[in-house]
This record gives C-alpha cells, sequence and structure tokens, in this order.
C-alpha cells in the first residue's frame, strides 16, 4: 500500500468516525423528543409556564438539529472528495488543509488562514448590516 493510499484510508476512517459521531447526536435528539412527545400524550396537566419551556426547547432542538444535519452533508461531501481525488484541498486557494486541521474537522472545505478571511468577511458584514 503506498503511503498516498495509507493517508486515504486514514482520511476514511476520521469520517467514518466522525459520521457516525452525528449520527448518534441526530438519534438521540430525536429519540429524546419522541420520548417528550409520549410523555406529553399521556400528561394532560402541563399548564401554560411547561408549554412555553417545552416550546422553548423545541425551537433549541430543531436548531441543534439542523446543525448536526449540515454537518452530516458536509461529511457525505468529503467522502465524495476523497473519492475524486481532492480531499484535503482548500476550495478557495487551492493549496492542502493541514492534517492537524483535518483530525480536529475531517470535513473541511477551508485551509485555516481561508477559514479566518472567511470569518473576518462575515464580522464585517454582520457590522455594517449587509447581511
Amino acid at each position: 500500500m503506498t503511503k498516498g493510499d495509507m493517508k486515504k484510508e486514514k482520511s476514511r476512517r476520521m469520517l467514518h468516525q466522525k459520521r457516525d459521531e452525528v449520527v448518534k447526536e441526530i438519534e438521540d435528539l430525536i429519540g429524546m423528543r419522541m420520548s417528550i412527545t409520549i410523555q406529553q400524550k399521556f400528561d394532560s396537566a402541563l399548564d401554560d409556564g411547561d408549554l412555553s419551556v417545552l416550546n422553548l426547547s423545541e425551537g433549541v432542538d430543531y436548531k441543534f438539529l439542523e446543525m448536526k444535519y449540515k454537518e452530516y452533508k458536509s461529511i457525505a461531501d468529503a467522502f465524495r472528495k476523497l473519492d475524486a481525488g481532492t480531499y484535503g484541498t482548500c476550495e478557495e486557494c487551492g493549496n492542502e488543509i493541514d492534517e492537524k486541521r483535518l483530525k480536529v474537522i475531517p470535513f473541511a472545505r477551508l485551509c485555516i488562514d481561508c477559514k479566518r478571511k472567511q470569518e473576518e468577511l462575515e464580522d464585517i458584514e454582520k457590522e455594517s448590516g449587509l447581511e
């Protein structure tokens, strides 16, 4: 096995591990939400305060679920890049993404420098109200 093949296999294992973590978090959240829904059907003694807390919780849960789904899609994109031979290449500058960054975020699309520039631009847009 060549060094490139070993690196590709290592990347594939990292992506599988991260995907499994995300799927588990999604399943846990959905399972918890279903448990609460079932409990609500059997508990008719909820007052307005209880209902408002549940509604707030649902909004937070939805945001978390949406974030995890986006992460899952990014992992799927990373698998496609791995198969195409473009995994680990910055989408902005074309340079190689540092291996340390990929260990932390195996589906990273940008190198650390381009990510910083992107975040700086987003901060400027927020400050100037251009969003």
